[in-house]
């Protein structure tokens, strides 16, 4: 029997099959060879309804259940929203109005514009952020959720956790609080690549903080994690570091290649010197069907934390949009 044969008697075989879309579209004959009752699509608010509507609509599938969160970052796509724009009634008459919108969204927003709820569930709990860390998205963000804890273990901490005494004001806030805004040195402002060494060395004092705070138990892979904008800050980060440091294995990455995972302390560097970078950090921003005005990158940032929340940048720049000069606010800095 060739490899062709028992791949086929395999999948004929099996009652459970866990595949990718592209995987699925490369190989068509997977979803000739079985009916499946149940279709469950993961992370589907990231797939552009081109690469699923082909597998959904086949003759394989009885049933499919989308899982996703429109609110956090969604597909990857170059084109502009002019090109991407749809005219044609036809197509606008049944939600498609945006080629960059995943099938996920449209079929929410379709089903919200119909007032109807029946085939949608919400997920109203979570087990990631204290209630602390998760106050400012869920507030701006959730609000019609009504997101509430499980509650595990670290949500239902009164203290952070920091056995060691602190040796200055910013120890002192580190130990303290659950979000926290920090942002570098003043004198540095009105030169970019010093803003940007500045910051650079404020995230990487603070990792050295947090190492000093947790050693005993000090894990790479989860006890603090960087998240920035630009890569140019990754490179910076881990000079300041040192390649001798045990801090060196620290995930630093962006916000994109952060969505999914978790640390329990988050620094997200801003990494903005200039004002016309906030239409960056703000791309992905849009307006849900409730009315609420969601940033995702901001969103996917900063629930990815469990215990503490540590946000740094340059505040004359930052409060150019309200919601960074409420979330500075809400983190402790001064207006």
């Amino acid at each position: 029997m060739g490899h062709l044969d028992q791949a086929r008697r395999l999948v004929d075989d099996t009652r459970i099959i866990v595949a990718t879309t592209a995987m699925l579209q490369a190989q068509p004959w997977v979803m000739q060879l079985k009916h499946f009752t149940l279709a469950v699509v993961d992370e589907a608010s990231q797939i552009l309804e081109p690469n699923i509507i082909g597998l959904l609509s086949s003759d394989a599938v009885e049933r499919f259940v989308l899982i996703g969160d429109h609110k956090q970052l969604p597909a990857v796509v170059q084109q502009e929203q002019a090109e991407s724009t749809v005219s044609e009634p036809l197509l606008r008459s049944i939600g498609l109005e945006d080629c960059r919108q995943s099938l996920f969204q449209r079929l929410l927003r379709w089903e919200q514009r119909q007032g109807r709820t029946q085939f949608m569930g919400t997920l109203h709990t979570h087990g990631r952020m204290h209630p602390l860390v998760a106050s400012f998205p869920l507030q701006h963000f959730y609000g019609s959720e009504h997101l509430q804890p499980v509650p595990l273990p670290h949500q239902r901490e009164q203290q952070l956790g920091y056995t060691l005494p602190p040796r200055d004001h910013t120890d002192l806030l580190l130990s303290q609080r659950r979000l926290l805004f920090l942002s570098p040195d003043a004198t540095a402002k009105g030169d970019s690549a010093a803003a940007e060494e500045a910051e650079a060395r404020l995230v990487a004092d603070l990792l050295q903080r947090i190492y000093r705070f947790t050693a005993d138990g000090f894990s790479a892979l989860k006890t603090v994690g960087v998240i920035v904008p630009y890569r140019r800050q990754i490179a910076l980060i881990r000079q300041f570091i040192g390649n001798d440091s045990p801090l060196m294995n620290v995930t630093i990455d962006t916000v994109e290649r952060y969505q999914g995972s978790q640390r329990d302390v988050i620094i997200y560097s801003f990494g903005i010197t200039h004002r016309y970078q906030l239409d960056f950090l703000t791309a992905t921003t849009f307006t849900d069907e409730d009315g609420t005005c969601v940033d995702r990158k901001l969103n996917v940032a900063l629930t990815r934390a469990r215990r503490q929340m540590i946000v740094v940048g340059q505040p004359h720049l930052l409060r150019g949009v309200a919601l960074y000069d409420e979330l500075m606010r809400a983190g402790g800095a001064q207006a």
